[in-house]
């Protein structure tokens, strides 16, 4: 795991070590640069050491000494890959994955992206024709900002990097803001800022170091299914489990041993049961909190198998502490609530390595969210029900609707009858905003609609069933804020996560799967209970979800800790935020979420404008 950065056209020794400087917690271990003949390309990269510690520093040079590469991520089927070029007379003198990249590109081309599994954002410069290649993973895991300015183009792993120098002028998109809002995070290739761009999941970028005119070209995209290759092949579900421990395998390849994120889910669970099945013995780190409707720690102690339990408590005290330090530090704009606890979580996973898996992935892929069964219900309850009667449902539970506990039915209800009115493609997108659509438009300022809100454009259409719209718009939407949120919080602590579901070899299957084999109302990740019910206790299957959520209570109710935090001139619109956050003190309804992504909006403006 590392951070890449650079710049196009000239070259700036200064910013470029403003910029290394800045993101060096991404990869402490060394920090390596390149830089080309005829000035027209700097390249750099902070190293996080998993794989070849010794060897691996980069940037990394292909065999032929035509492509120089830095690179962000993991590359799980990259001893696959390898063994592939060495029976093409290829030579290597690492054991790192990052030179697996730099060689497969120099014999693939382009055609490499679609053979990896894993996570990346890669640079590989072309020191023959001159270009400048950019990609990212098919999901976003690994993230890659960029802008052009008049006579160079410059990129980074984090949007901080980017505000190293004329970031007096970097303004705020007012287009870009209601997708914040609407979200909680600003999905690719925009960002909350004007004139500066994410690369796009499963996208590549060429730029030409002469001209930096940039072109753009999709590898893959979710929509169009599965994509099987000579890397990728067509897998049997019932050989499912035994595939699936051959993955964990290849995520498990590490210096140091990797550390387990343990919740009381099915997914982390199978990552774990598949590591002892392989005779590991493996430190698991689960967080736990006084509050028990947010507590899954108890849980932890039942599961059977030889590992290490490493369960941290987590009180009040120790909630708005760590809140204080990590607000200092956050430069990306996600209003996942689990930022803190995910943030704590790796804190104490790096006392045991810098290397974690985790079950990220494992919902979308399975169907394992509750919105899946709403999106089913709604059908049948906008048939029988009629549409006036849907405010009127909605009004019994507006009157009081706040709790401490974590996602009360009452809550859960109040956003499913609240939304019914709309259109099934608009579901969804209003289920998982903080806001309504009238709340939208005050805040705003201005009357706007679903449309401009919510993006749901090629994927509810009549051509692709609602369940498989519902789960690509969790791929597309839902997922990256997660995964966003993960890097961010795993990076700050110097570790790598890894997620096997999000594996490519899982995202074809789901996708390849008929949704039948997969879904069944009220029987979350069906699939996975039938793989796995004579090897994981019943009473973790067949746990109610639970998502990794804090009491954000504890934060927001805390007035003098958010004044101080919070500066008013950088709110879009003080006097809504003052109006939510009065009727919140006042018990009077649940605007957490928005109050939560308000105030990590603003520390994170607040940290990007201070250099």
């Amino acid at each position: 795991m590392c951070a890449i950065f650079g710049i196009i056209g000239k070259t700036n020794h200064d910013l470029l070590r403003k910029v290394s400087k800045i993101q060096i917690y991404r990869g402490p271990d060394n920090q390596g640069f390149y830089e080309s003949d005829d000035k027209k390309i700097l390249l750099g990269n902070n190293r996080l050491a998993v794989i070849d510690k010794e060897k691996g520093n980069q940037p990394i040079i292909s065999a032929d000494g035509r492509y120089v590469v830095v690179f962000n991520g993991c590359i799980y089927n990259f001893l696959e890959i390898k063994e592939y070029l060495i029976k093409k007379k290829i030579t290597f003198n690492t054991n790192s994955d990052t030179e697996v990249v730099a060689n497969a590109f120099m014999h693939f081309q382009e055609k490499s992206f679609n053979y990896f599994d894993g996570m990346w954002s890669i640079a590989i410069y072309d020191k023959k024709n001159k270009y400048c290649f950019l990609s990212r993973d098919y999901v976003g895991q690994k993230p890659l900002y960029y802008k052009s300015e008049d006579d160079y183009f410059i990129f980074s792993s984090q949007l901080k990097g980017l505000f190293q120098e004329k970031s007096e002028n970097q303004k705020i998109s007012q287009e870009n803001l209601k997708k914040y809002y609407a979200l909680s995070f600003v999905p690719a290739p925009d960002t909350i800022f004007e004139n500066i761009y994410q690369v796009c999941p499963g996208e590549i970028i060429k730029i030409p170091t002469n001209k930096l005119e940039i072109t753009k070209e999709k590898y893959w995209c979710l929509e169009n299914g599965p994509d099987y290759n000579y890397f990728f092949k067509r897998e049997n579900k019932e050989e499912f489990a035994d595939n699936f421990n051959k993955l964990i395998k290849q995520h498990y390849i590490a210096d140091k041993k990797p550390v387990v994120a343990l919740s009381s889910g099915i997914d982390s669970n199978i990552i774990l049961n598949s590591l002892l099945i392989d005779k590991k013995k493996p430190e698991c780190v689960t967080i736990g909190f006084d509050d028990e409707s947010y507590d899954e720690s108890s849980s932890i102690i039942d599961i059977e198998g030889e590992f290490n339990r490493n369960i941290y408590k987590i009180n009040e005290k120790d909630l708005v502490k760590e809140f204080e330090k990590i607000s200092k530090l956050i430069t990306e704009p996600n209003g996942d609530s689990s930022l803190l606890p995910t943030y704590i979580l790796f804190n104490k996973i790096k006392k045991y390595s810098n290397v974690s898996l985790g079950g990220d992935g494992g919902d979308e892929c399975f169907f394992g969210y509750i919105t899946f069964d709403a999106y089913i219900l709604s059908k049948v309850a906008k048939f029988i029900i009629p549409k006036f009667f849907f405010s009127l449902i909605s009004n019994l539970f507006l009157s009081n609707n706040y709790s401490k506990k974590y996602m009360s039915y009452k809550k859960k209800l109040l956003r499913f009858f609240g939304s019914l009115h709309l259109e099934k493609k608009y579901l969804l997108p209003a289920w998982l905003s903080c806001l309504n659509i009238d709340e939208h438009s005050e805040n705003l300022k201005r009357k706007t609609n679903v449309d401009e809100l919510f993006s749901t454009k090629n994927i509810f259409n009549n051509n692709i069933e609602d369940l498989r719209s519902a789960q690509l718009y969790h791929f597309k939407y839902y997922l990256p804020m997660v995964l966003s949120k993960v890097d961010q919080a795993s990076m700050l602590n110097s570790v790598e996560s890894r997620s096997p579901f999000i594996s490519k070899k899982i995202i074809n299957f789901s996708l390849d799967q008929n949704i039948n084999k997969l879904y069944s109302l009220f029987n979350k990740k069906k699939f996975l209970k039938k793989v796995y019910k004579s090897s994981i206790s019943k009473k973790i299957l067949n746990a109610p979800k639970h998502g990794f959520a804090f009491p954000t209570h504890i934060i927001l109710k805390n007035q003098k800790l958010v004044n101080k935090l919070i500066k008013p001139e950088l709110v879009s619109n003080y006097a809504f935020f003052q109006k939510k956050y009065k009727s919140f003190l006042n018990d009077n309804k649940d605007n957490t979420q928005y109050l939560w992504n308000e105030l990590i909006l603003n520390l994170t403006i607040q940290n990007l404008y201070s250099n």
